[in-house]
């Protein structure tokens, strides 16, 4: 079994061209390292997370090579907020839905059964959205991360959550906080599909 790929071989793996492989490398999308003589290398499992976070599909040979993704359901108000945590969770290599509170959000959790929730507070009491979930006989111990505004904070924790950040959320901090929280549920290491950027 192959250990490292070279940027030709990770482009026909892709399906792309060898530059759009080097751009990827240099904007830190794709991770590489370099040979003594200069040349980059990528790893198999680099290889197949990138490919699992985009949604590609991985060719035989990149089979087993990155654990499968864990889901995450964003709840909150649509919007921008709900988006951009969204857009972080899935940059960090989740599967992602989103829902509105209240039915909606029941109603995906039962279908999409996440690994994760985080709570974008907004208008509506995220705190009575986490008392909710702490309270589903199925979801009860999904673990649940918060995003809100200072003054919320102590009541969204108070309600049972892992973890809650408050806005603006630093580049990185959703994704690892996840991570974490996921890790504690589990009683194991944060994978490395999960793991944050920063």
């Amino acid at each position: 079994m192959r250990g490292f790929y070279t940027t030709h071989e990770a482009a026909r793996l892709l399906g792309v061209s060898l530059p759009t492989v080097v751009n990827w490398i240099k904007a830190r999308r794709l991770k590489a390292h370099r040979t003594p003589g200069g040349h980059r290398r990528i790893a198999r499992e680099d290889l197949a997370a990138f490919m699992v976070r985009h949604g590609m599909p991985l060719p035989e040979e990149l089979t087993g090579a990155a654990p499968s993704r864990r889901k995450a359901l964003v709840l909150g108000e649509p919007g921008p907020v709900r988006e951009g945590l969204a857009r972080q969770l899935a940059e960090g290599g989740y599967a992602v839905e989103q829902a509105s509170p209240g039915f909606a959000a029941g109603a995906a959790a039962a279908r999409f059964q996440p690994d994760l929730v985080v709570v974008a507070e907004g208008p509506s009491d995220g705190a009575e959205a986490v008392s909710a979930l702490r309270a589903d006989r199925e979801l009860g111990a999904v673990p649940v991360v918060a995003v809100a505004l200072s003054d919320a904070a102590e009541r969204l924790a108070a309600a049972g959550c892992c973890a809650v950040l408050t806005r603006p959320v630093p580049e990185g901090a959703l994704v690892k906080a996840a991570a974490e929280a996921l890790a504690a549920a589990t009683g194991a290491a944060p994978r490395r599909g999960a793991r944050s950027r920063g």
